[in-house]
């Protein structure tokens, strides 16, 4: 099954730093406000269709420097 990065969406979209909104995965345990990478399930699509999950750009990973990589 395809897999894809989701956060939640703010509680008031005017307001952004007033939080998120608490979204559940199937198993009960909550998404974090940085996001996920989920499944893509029809509980995920029924997520992302009512607008409590948004689709997001995963976190970009650091680069390691050249000097940390040959050590």
């Amino acid at each position: 099954m395809p897999s894809i990065y989701v956060k939640p969406r703010p509680l008031d979209p005017k307001k952004p730093d007033q939080g998120v909104l608490q979204v559940r995965r199937e198993n009960g345990k909550p998404i974090p406000a940085e996001g996920a990478t989920v499944e893509l399930t029809p509980f995920i699509r029924r997520r992302l269709r009512d607008g409590d999950l948004v689709k997001a750009a995963p976190p970009k990973k650091p680069a390691k420097r050249a000097a940390e990589s040959k050590e």
